[in-house]
């Protein structure tokens, strides 16, 4: 471990392998983290089977029951889009976690418009297969799990297939609406970014490195 800062476990997105997020790892690993990425079959797994995938890879990265977490740097999670709802069931359905602090970035907490839009296309739903329930479809939680440390980068730069293609309205990322970002309880900021540039952006790197060092953004 790198002078206390700690370790990110990194989850990405839909139809994704984490590679997407290496330029945010490298950038959080010039601040002093450690890095490790969760991946997991996005369309072949439902939400609740993924969510458990992660409290296992954890409990196999850092202790059976992480009780040793405790006295070692904190385990923090940084999560892209779909890799959001996946982390936040986890922390829902798993309470004794010992985490850190959580940062999501363009997650759609309240469900996806794009993505219902897109189910309804032809093969639209063997696209993206088990990622609807609980998941894009409506959304997952609500709420921050009690005791937890959440905070939401969303992107609010309009362009993207999602936008025109499939006719969203209002603030979005090009894929997923600002409005769809929210979650109750949850620290909450924008940038001027698509969906898939907010994690290739050098700004939201300084803004996960504030979250997770303070939990808030500045």
């Amino acid at each position: 471990m790198k002078d206390k800062t700690g370790t990110v476990v990194m989850v990405h997105g839909l139809w994704l392998d984490g590679t997407e997020l290496k330029p945010l790892a490298k950038r959080l690993e010039k601040l002093g983290y450690d890095t490790l990425f969760f991946k997991y079959p996005t369309v072949r797994a439902g939400l609740l089977d993924n969510a458990l995938a992660l409290w296992r890879f954890l409990e196999n990265s850092f202790g059976k029951d992480m009780e040793q977490a405790k006295t070692l740097p904190p385990v923090h999670l940084v999560c892209h889009s779909l890799g959001g709802l996946v982390a936040l069931h986890m922390l829902h359905r798993q309470p004794q976690a010992i985490i850190g602090r959580m940062v999501a970035i363009a997650t759609p907490f309240r469900g996806c418009l794009a993505a219902r839009r897109l189910s309804r296309w032809p093969f639209g739903s063997i696209l993206l297969g088990g990622s609807m329930d609980q998941g894009l479809y409506s959304g997952g939680p609500k709420s921050v799990p009690s005791g937890r440390e959440i905070g939401v980068i969303a992107g609010k730069l309009p362009l993207g297939l999602s936008h025109f293609v499939l006719g969203m309205s209002g603030p979005s990322d090009g894929t997923v609406q600002v409005a769809e970002t929210r979650l109750e309880g949850a620290a909450h900021t924008t940038l001027d970014h698509v969906h898939l540039g907010l994690v290739l952006s050098r700004r939201t790197a300084h803004l996960t490195h504030q979250f997770l060092a303070t939990g808030k953004f500045h």
